[in-house]
């Protein structure tokens, strides 16, 4: 009757459980991001997260977060989607979603599975990112939507 739900190994779910707080409150970047990594997130080393940061639970190896990118506080990055198995409306939804190099997620964000973000691009405080933003793209709103391109370094304005 119901579709096939989100399962994975409880010694998966533990580790990223076990990790959570310490990824989520403490006191530097670089701390945050090494206890993301434990949990399975590809963080790069020069990556910036902020406080209390959401990174999908179930599939953290699904996210990727490249050199220079920043993700701001509260915000939020899924790889998986159950809404569609809970209601028996179809399957669940696990994909890949990147911030790309350079990329910066402002506060209280929300990036929804499968999504990149470009390289260098900007997505505004409290945004809800359903669809790809290209490279140095601006984005803002609910869903969010592009208000500009910024300038490609090396370009004169």
């Amino acid at each position: 009757m119901f579709e096939k739900r989100a399962g994975r190994a409880m010694k998966t779910r533990l580790r990223s459980i076990l990790f959570l707080l310490p990824a989520w409150y403490l006191p530097s970047s670089s701390l945050r991001s090494a206890f993301h990594r434990l949990r399975g997130v590809r963080v790069a080393p020069t990556a910036e997260i902020g406080y209390m940061v959401i990174i999908d639970h179930l599939y953290p190896e699904k996210v990727v977060i490249e050199d220079g990118a920043t993700v701001s506080a509260r915000s939020t990055i899924l790889a998986h989607d159950e809404s569609k198995a809970y209601t028996a409306n179809g399957e669940e939804k696990i994909a890949e979603t990147r911030i790309e190099r350079g990329a910066f997620i402002g506060v209280h964000c929300v990036i929804l599975p499968g999504v990149t973000i470009g390289g260098r691009a900007i997505v505004g405080a409290g945004s809800v990112v359903t669809r790809d933003v290209t490279e140095g793209e601006v984005v803002v709103g609910v869903p969010a939507r592009p208000i500009r391109s910024s300038p490609r370094q090396g370009d004169t304005a």
